[in-house]
């Protein structure tokens, strides 16, 4: 995260269904260049398993990072598909870059 500029972040989580903010962090200081979230989200989602294939249908999310609700105040998004997750047996950590974001900035999600 860049040093000037970015005081606070939070985290909008939005359904790429109904293009709603689903769930939200509250803001979180940015320290030495990163910013960490003691507040998780949590998403209850159906998804729907196709009986022949076993796989199962996208359900895709866009995680924004921002300061505030203008445009000039997003850091970037990204998204995901929660589907990728579906069979995990255990928490699963990646690192995503933010799209749009011009700081090479990476948002590690645990799923």
């Amino acid at each position: 995260i860049p040093s000037t500029g970015w005081d606070k972040l939070f985290l909008s989580f939005i359904s790429a269904d109904t293009g709603k903010v689903s769930a939200k962090t509250n803001k979180a200081n940015v320290r030495n260049g990163s910013c960490k979230w003691p507040d998780p989200i949590y998403e209850a989602t159906r998804l729907l398993q196709d009986s022949r294939t076993k796989t199962y249908d996208d359900k895709l999310y866009k995680i924004v990072v921002a300061m505030g609700t203008s445009r000039s105040s997003i850091l970037g998004e990204l998204d995901v598909n929660l589907a990728e997750f579906a069979e995990a047996l255990k928490p699963v950590s990646i690192a995503l870059p933010l799209r749009g974001c011009e700081f090479g900035t990476i948002l590690h999600v645990w799923f």
